[in-house]
Formats: structure tokens, sequence, C-alpha cells
């Protein structure tokens, strides 16, 4: 099985969970897809071992189910609250990705290294430090929805799509990160800003 059921689609629509965060294990050991999980800031893992309780097949990245105690999931989105929202582009795929991790410095060795979205190419642009990175995160994305753009790409033999690209220029995306900050009077350091016009790309909004 690779794809979600019903029941669990719904289950994280209650949860308030984006599939973005999600990530299919089949086939990985607990140890194995803990690692690539914390790699690509996933939080929930399908097609694991069935819990022994109900046989919920939905767990956090600790290999706890997340169903049968979903104070897990609340614990995870507190761990993955604090740190930077950055902003990197891809000049091969005329792509921009907005996403959130603990230590940008290391970030697009990480995304090169995985082919995120097919490219190998992507470079940190823009990022701000905050409390609130995560949620900035989130904002950010949805405000940019018009312009997202879904990927498959293998990441170790498996499947995953991209829920963070978007076909817009670095300066829309840089644009929007600060006014998100601002209008919602969230606390910010920037702590990465390159300047260039090599990544302006064209607006595209989606049909």
């Amino acid at each position: 099985m690779n794809q979600l059921t019903f029941e669990q689609l719904a289950f994280f629509k209650e949860q308030k969970i984006e599939l973005k965060y999600v990530f299919n294990a089949y086939g990985l050991k607990k140890e194995e897809y803990k690692e690539i999980m914390k790699d690509l800031n996933k939080i929930i893992a399908f097609n694991v071992t069935p819990c022994k309780a109900h046989g919920h097949t939905l767990r956090t990245r600790s290999g706890h189910c997340c169903q049968c105690d979903t104070s897990k999931i609340a614990f995870q989105l507190r761990a993955n609250a604090r740190g930077v929202t950055y902003l990197a582009g891809s000049l091969a795929g005329e792509l921009i990705k907005i996403g959130y991790t603990k230590a940008v410095e290391i970030r697009s060795k990480s995304l090169n290294r995985t082919k995120y979205a097919n490219y190998s190419d992507w470079e940190i642009l823009f990022a701000v430090e905050s409390k609130f990175a995560g949620k900035i995160e989130n904002l950010v994305n949805t405000e940019l929805n018009k312009y997202f753009i879904s990927n498959s790409y293998e990441h170790d033999s498996h499947s995953q799509q991209t829920y963070e690209t978007f076909k817009c220029s670095y300066e829309k995306g840089k644009q929007m990160i600060l006014e998100i900050c601002k209008k919602n009077n969230l606390d910010f350091k920037i702590v990465k800003d390159k300047q260039t016009r090599n990544y302006n790309f064209k607006n595209l909004v989606k049909r």
C-alpha cells in the first residue's frame, strides 16, 4: 500500500496536519525513516508497522502511534516551532521553496543530496530566525498557494511529493516572508539575504 486511506486523510484534516509533513515510510525500519524524516522535516509517517492496540499505521518520526495518542503530534509540532524559515531557489527548475529548518547552514546540502523536486542546484537565498519559524513557514506557504507546483521525486528509492515549491520569483517570496512577519507581529532576525537577480523567475499562477 503506497497511498493514504480515506480514514488517514480524515485524521490529518481533523488534526490540522498538512500533507507536506507526511512521509511514505513503506519498507523502511523505524531507525531508517526517523533519520530521513528529520532530514526532510516530516512529522508523520504512513505505511509503517501497525500499532499493537488498534492496528493503526500512522506514527510520529519517533515511532509512536499518533492515532492512539494525538498528544504526540502536538509535542512534535512544538519541537518544530522554533528555528529558521528559509527561501531556497533552483535555477534549473526555476522554482523557489519555502521551508523550515533547525540548521540552515547545511540545508542546501541536504536538498541537493536528496535531489529535492528532482533538482540538485538548490541554494539558500533568504532566511529569518524566529521562535515562530514554523508558523511563518505555514503562513507564507498559504499566501503563495496560487503559485504552487508539486513535483514527484525519489528519496532512497521511495516516491515523495513536494508541497512547498512555487513558480514565482525570489523577490516575491522574500517580500512575502517579511510581510507575514510584520503583519502578524512575529519577531524575527534576518540571517541570510543574498543579493541577486538570477532567481527572479516569472510569477506563474496555477490554473
